[in-house]
C-alpha cells in the first residue's frame, strides 16, 4: 500500500499568491524530510521572516529554512546556473552540510535562449529563456546542455554541494513526509490556464508537479491551493524596455491599487512589484469561475487565503480567526461555499507570523 505522504503546494491564480510564505511556514511549522521543485528561473519566492529578513529564491526550495530537510530540485527544472550558483553561495548558513540534489536530465539555460525569447515571443514574458530552452528539451536538440553534462565541472566551492543523482529514486524511497513546492500558478498554465499565448511554457497543475518529481499520485495526501482575493498579472512593460500586453483575467475587470486602498481602508502605497521584473502587477476582480475551474482541475484538500488585509485592513497582521473583521470572514465563507474546499490557512501580512492556522 503507498504511504500518504506528499503535500503539494500550488497557485490558484495566476501567481505572486504567497507559495513562498506558506512553504516556508510549512517547512518551519511541520516536519519535512525532502522538498523537491520543478522551478525555472522565470519566478521568484519570497518568505519574510518575523524580523523582516527575507529570504529570496528562484531555483532553492524554501525548505532550506528547514536544517534537517533534503533539497531535490528534480527532473522538470530549468536551470539558470548563475542564478542557482549565486542562492546557494548567499544562502550558505541556511543549507548548511546539505547537499543539493539535481536530477542528470534537468535542463540549462543558455544566453541564446534568453535572446531567442526576446525575439520571439511578444505576449507577457519574463524573458529568462525558460520556455526555449524547454523546447529545445522537448524536440531532442543535438546541442542542448543537461545538467549531467554543465555540472561536471563545478566551481571549487559548489563541489561538494551539488550532486546529480536520480532525484525520483531519492524521493521515492523517502518515507518520511515530502513537499512539493509549486511555481507560477493554475492561471498561467499553457494547456488549462487563460488565453493562450497569454500564458507560460508549461503545465502549472498539482498532477503536473507529481509528474515532475516521479511520484505516483496515490502517494498524495493533501493539494495545498493558495488564492488572493485579487488576482494579478504581470505588467504590460517587459524588463527588455519593451511594451507587450501580458493578457486579461477572464473577462474580470482590471483596477488600480488605489482602487484596493480605498476599499480596505488603507493608508500606506499597497503597489506590488513582480520579483523578477521589477514592475508594477496588474490586478483585477476576483474572478469566481475561475477559482471554481482551477479547484476542478486540482482538486485541493485545503485552500490557504493570502493578503486578507487587502479585504479589510483591520485584518493586518491578525493572529487569531476570531479578530478577522466580518468582510474578510464573509469573503472566507464565500469561497467555502462556491469551492466546497476549507480555507485553512489565512495570510494577514508578509511575515511568517501573520498567519492564522485552523488546521486541526
Amino acid at each position: 500500500m503507498n504511504n500518504k505522504n506528499v503535500t503539494v503546494v500550488i497557485d490558484g491564480q495566476a501567481g505572486s499568491c504567497g507559495k513562498g510564505k506558506i512553504c516556508g511556514y510549512l517547512v518551519k511549522k511541520e516536519h519535512f524530510l525532502l522538498s523537491t521543485n520543478s522551478w525555472s528561473s522565470n519566478a521568484g519566492h519570497t518568505y519574510v521572516e518575523d524580523n523582516g529578513e527575507k529570504i529570496i529564491v528562484s531555483h532553492l526550495p524554501m525548505a532550506i529554512l528547514a536544517p534537517n530537510c533534503k533539497l531535490v530540485l528534480n527532473a522538470g527544472c530549468v536551470i539558470t546556473p548563475e542564478i542557482l550558483f549565486d542562492e546557494i553561495r548567499k544562502y550558505k548558513k541556511l543549507i548548511g552540510n546539505r547537499k543539493i540534489y539535481i536530477h542528470p536530465r534537468a535542463m540549462i539555460i543558455l544566453d541564446k535562449h534568453r535572446e531567442e525569447e526576446k525575439r520571439i515571443i511578444k505576449s507577457g514574458s519574463t524573458f529568462k529563456g525558460c520556455g526555449v530552452a524547454q523546447a529545445e528539451k522537448i524536440i531532442r536538440n543535438p546541442s542542448i546542455i543537461l545538467a549531467k553534462d554543465y555540472f561536471k565541472n563545478l566551481p571549487d566551492d559548489l563541489i561538494t554541494i551539488i550532486e546529480i543523482t536520480d532525484t525520483a529514486k531519492i524521493i521515492n524511497e523517502c518515507d518520511d513526509n515530502i513537499l512539493i513546492e509549486g511555481a507560477q500558478g493554475q492561471d498561467l498554465d499553457i494547456n488549462y490556464g487563460l488565453d493562450y499565448p497569454f500564458v507560460t511554457s508549461r503545465m502549472c497543475s498539482a498532477s503536473q508537479l507529481i509528474a515532475d518529481a516521479g511520484l505516483n499520485p496515490f502517494k498524495v495526501k493533501d493539494i495545498y491551493m493558495i488564492i488572493r482575493p485579487y488576482p494579478i498579472r504581470i505588467s504590460n512593460k517587459t524588463n527588455i524596455g519593451e511594451a507587450i500586453y501580458s493578457g486579461d483575467y477572464a473577462g474580470s475587470a482590471e483596477i488600480t491599487w488605489n482602487e484596493i486602498k480605498d476599499r480596505c481602508g488603507c493608508n500606506i502605497d499597497l503597489e506590488e512589484y513582480t520579483t523578477v521584473t521589477k514592475k508594477v502587477r496588474r490586478v483585477f476582480e476576483m474572478n469566481w469561475d475561475r477559482l471554481k475551474y482551477n479547484v476542478m482541475i486540482n482538486q485541493p484538500t485545503q485552500i490557504v487565503l493570502n493578503f486578507a488585509q487587502y479585504i479589510d485592513w483591520k485584518a493586518y497582521r491578525c493572529s487569531n480567526y476570531d479578530d478577522l473583521p466580518t468582510k474578510v470572514k464573509d469573503f472566507i465563507k464565500k469561497i467555502e461555499r462556491i469551492t466546497n474546499i476549507p480555507v485553512t490557512i489565512i495570510g494577514t501580512g508578509e511575515r511568517n507570523c501573520d498567519i492564522i492556522d485552523l488546521r486541526k
